[in-house]
């Protein structure tokens, strides 16, 4: 699938290589002007495309969706800034960032996994059903070590949020899975 690329990506994308300029100046106005940007709708499903497409050298995109998604997710939080996020948006969002959890790099992977963990903290398991099984079907997929590596940390992650009404349904699904692994070859 090719990823193209418009107009206000482009612009996101030279915002964020910006925030990596030397020159101080440039780099404030970019971080200013990204800051801006994260109050407009879209704007987290854009870094969202950006952040899960590998043909672009940036690791900032999924750092800076972390900290979008602890800023703008759910109203209620600690350090919640308006508006929040629109229900159409936040579907979007989760699916780019399970489509992200086999990023080759680990930091790039650690960020993203921990995106997914503070989603999951407020969207699993009524808003996001899926987010187990799709991990699952990762771990499962043993062919791919990059999907096993971020599922597996993304799990690590979800499971520090964990409360006695989740932990009953993660450990007969997540135990077998776990039991595969350790005891394959």
């Amino acid at each position: 699938m090719a990823n193209i690329i418009d107009q206000d990506q482009q612009w996101l994308i030279s915002s964020l290589n910006a925030t990596l300029d030397t020159n101080q100046q440039a780099r404030s106005f970019a971080e200013a002007s990204l800051n801006q940007a994260s109050l407009q709708p879209g704007f987290g499903s854009a870094l969202s495309k950006i952040a899960a497409n590998r043909d672009l050298p940036l690791g900032s995109p999924a750092v800076l969706l972390k900290q979008f998604i602890k800023k703008h997710w759910q109203e209620d939080e600690d350090g919640f800034e308006p508006p929040v996020v629109s229900n159409e948006e936040k579907a979007i969002i989760r699916g780019l960032l399970l489509l992200s959890l086999d990023d080759p790099h680990r930091k790039i992977c650690t960020a993203i996994g921990m995106a997914v963990a503070s989603v999951a903290h407020h969207d699993w398991p009524d808003e996001w059903p899926d987010l187990l099984s799709y991990l699952m079907k990762l771990i499962n997929d043993q062919s791919n070590t990059n999907a096993v590596n971020g599922a597996l940390k993304c799990l690590a992650l979800i499971s520090a949020d964990l409360d006695d009404k989740l932990v009953p349904r993660i450990i007969p699904v997540l135990f077998p899975c776990l039991h595969a692994i350790v005891s394959s070859p």
